[in-house]
């Protein structure tokens, strides 16, 4: 008979980190990540369009066609990232619930697993991507600041949808202390002033993220729409062995799929409960992001 981990429901746990997703890491929100049917099927790479800046034409003389629509965005699912644990005899027979096992590994194990996905994406915000920067340091980050990345962003040709901006703790607590924001009647919402979440300013959805990489180029934080950076992910395998129990997740704000797997080692007498995600990253339209730079 093949062992699992007992006590412990994988479903559960799936749920559990569904809520996870949902509630604590909405930045990934931020990135391109709606693909054609390539993501469910084979294949080392998957391919995505990303819209261009475009331009109004002379329709006087025919239709003649834009030579400027979308480009194809090639993306490499070439990493495969997650994190595993291992739970002794001994530890599962003490622990003796799944709550434990839930407070204890489950968030944590997430928070590494998709700040990887983060990493690989932000290391590729650096000058020789993105060449449009302010430099603007966190003491004079504000609303006013807000609306300049809002017209820098509007004179790229961006789209006014979905844009986003992803601050560092530092510059994030400037921009919720700005008088506008914290006054709540000027937006008819206590956010700012109550939760220190104020979600939308001048357009942007407003994420805090204390991993941004400064990529050796005094990199902040970033103002961008989705179609900058692509993020493309594929269910990993399921092994045919049937002492693995596996449960494959989607979450549906981030669209990201995560596989938990549980299984036991009969020689190590160990547990193991393990998350994966096989993803790519890729540069997107290099017009529609702006680096915002502390020096």
């Amino acid at each position: 008979m093949a062992n699992t981990l007992g006590g412990i429901n994988l479903a559960q746990i799936a749920e559990q980190s569904l809520d996870y997703l949902s509630t604590q890491f909405h930045p990934l929100r931020a990135f391109a990540r709606d693909f054609s049917d390539e993501i469910s099927g084979q294949g080392e790479s998957v391919t995505t369009r990303v819209p261009s800046s475009m331009t109004a034409s002379d329709l006087s003389a025919g239709y003649a066609a834009s030579d400027v629509t979308s480009t194809a965005c090639v993306v490499s699912l070439n990493k495969f990232k997650g994190h595993s644990a291992a739970f002794t005899d001994m530890e599962v027979s003490k622990a003796g619930s799944f709550d434990w096992l839930s407070s204890q590994f489950l968030a944590p194990a997430l928070e590494v697993t998709l700040d990887a996905v983060m990493d690989d994406l932000l290391a590729l915000v650096t000058n020789a991507n993105y060449s449009s920067n302010e430099v603007i340091t966190a003491a004079n980050f504000d609303a006013d600041e807000v609306a300049d990345l809002a017209g820098d962003l509007t004179t790229a040709k961006c789209p006014k949808s979905e844009r986003a901006l992803i601050l560092p703790a530092s510059y994030y607590a400037s921009l919720q202390k700005d008088s506008l924001i914290q006054d709540s009647s000027s937006y008819n919402s206590s956010a700012g002033i109550q939760e220190h979440a104020a979600q939308r300013v001048h357009g942007f959805d407003v994420y805090e993220y204390t991993g941004i990489p400064t990529n050796s180029e005094n990199l902040a934080g970033i103002a961008l729409h989705p179609s900058a950076l692509v993020l493309a992910a594929r269910t990993p395998a399921a092994p045919d062995d049937g002492s693995v129990s596996v449960q494959d997740i989607v979450d549906p704000s981030t669209q990201l799929p995560i596989q938990l797997r549980t299984f036991y080692d009969n020689v190590a007498g160990k547990h193991y409960l393990t998350m994966g995600v096989l993803y790519g990253v890729a540069k997107g339209n290099g017009a529609a992001l702006k680096r915002i730079k502390s020096a």
